[in-house]
């Protein structure tokens, strides 16, 4: 094969392989909606990275051909910063404090970031899919001939390290990444130990952009919630029961109802009150028995009143002596017809008493004498 030929060519010798590459994915590092570059608004910025097995497993090269393609695209455009190369090991770090934007230019690399990594790598065969990809297209290399990426054995940036991946690209874009990536390698670091791993599709980072969700990274779009994570119904994202009312019950849990046991409708078992209790009682303020929390008028009401049918004020409604019963009657004890009971004051008879009057004329005279005589010996008991 031809990109077999490269590799021996770039002193590659394959064996028996012991390990794997497990993977291309791809890791936002910078969201630029953040960055306030302006040039850069609503893009990302990716590092790309070849998944090791082994901390000590090194990444010989990245490759392509016509048979086995390597794809590096986007839906948009890759930027291309004026300060910045095709390949990380050529970049000036020291220019990188001074200019942003050249910080996220877009490369590829075996392990290395600028050029005080002492890197040993190099690359071959990729003149047109550089022209492509230094114009904002895609890295795609693809012709009978291929082309490669490559680095000596021994390289310190092409060994997996403690996370077990070796950087191979970053890109900035405000589009979506995709393609597939040939890779070899060296297991454990030992040439023998060499082998490929071929048309590894790129894996796009998986993250949450909702807000609401448990997960959420900032460095996601909104949209992005394939991978979310979202509280339960009876608990948040810590696990913790969730009790708005603070009534003991988790919410998801909550048994609405009447919890009134004074109402029709009370349930001994709800756990929270849902306004529905019916409570029948006394709905004029003015009753005895008033009830502010009746919500229908069940007759019960009693009213208090003068019960006394000799008073002034006698109430036939009430049943229920308040004491308030009005008596007419002269409260003057002088007055003839002075009256105990009363408590309203009444006309007072004060006319002078003639004992011997007796037909009440105002004057003694024969006529009383006769009605005298007509009473003598009259026996009182007999009646």
């Amino acid at each position: 094969m031809k990109h077999a030929a490269l590799l021996l060519a770039c002193c590659f010798v394959s064996g028996l392989a012991l390990g794997q590459v497990t993977g291309i994915h791809a890791e936002v590092i910078a969201n630029h909606d953040t960055t306030g570059i302006p040039e850069l608004d609503e893009m990302k910025t990716y590092h790309l990275y070849a998944q090791m097995t082994n901390e000590t497993d090194e990444l010989s090269a990245v490759f392509g051909d016509i048979s086995t393609p390597l794809n590096i695209s986007s839906t948009e455009s890759f930027y291309q910063s004026a300060l910045g190369a095709d390949f990380a090991w050529a970049i000036n770090g020291a220019i990188l404090p001074f200019f942003p934007e050249a910080n996220y230019d877009s490369w590829l690399t075996i392990g290395a970031t600028n050029n005080a990594m002492g890197s040993l790598a190099g690359a071959i065969g990729l003149d047109v899919a550089l022209a492509s990809f230094n114009s904002g297209g895609g890295f795609i290399v693809d012709d009978a001939i291929g082309g490669s990426i490559f680095t000596l054995l021994g390289d310190v940036n092409a060994l997996a390290g403690a996370d077990n991946r070796v950087l191979i690209a970053q890109l900035t874009t405000a589009g979506e990444i995709s393609g597939s990536v040939n890779v070899q390698m060296f297991v454990e670091g030992l040439q023998s130990q060499s082998m490929q791993v071929l048309a590894m599709p790129i894996q796009l980072p998986q993250g949450c952009g909702d807000e609401d969700a448990c997960n959420y990274d900032p460095e996601f779009d909104p949209e992005d919630t394939a991978e979310c994570q979202y509280p339960g119904a009876c608990s948040d994202c810590e696990g913790n029961c969730i009790d708005a009312n603070g009534n003991g019950a988790c919410d998801c849990e909550e048994l609405p109802g009447c919890t009134n046991p004074m109402a029709d409708n009370y349930q001994s078992d709800a756990t929270s009150d849902d306004g529905s209790c019916v409570i029948g009682g006394c709905m004029y303020m003015s009753a005895a028995n008033f009830n502010p929390e009746a919500n229908y008028d069940n007759l019960s009401c009693v009213f208090a009143g003068c019960t006394d049918a000799m008073a002034l004020n006698f109430d036939p409604s009430s049943v229920l002596e308040d004491g308030s019963c009005l008596y007419l009657g002269c409260m003057d004890p002088v007055g003839l017809n002075f009256n105990p009971v009363a408590n309203v004051s009444g006309a007072c008879d004060y006319s002078t008493v003639c004992m011997s009057d007796l037909d009440g004329d105002g004057y003694v005279d024969v006529f009383d004498l006769l009605l005298l005589f007509e009473a003598y010996g009259y026996d009182c008991d007999s009646e």
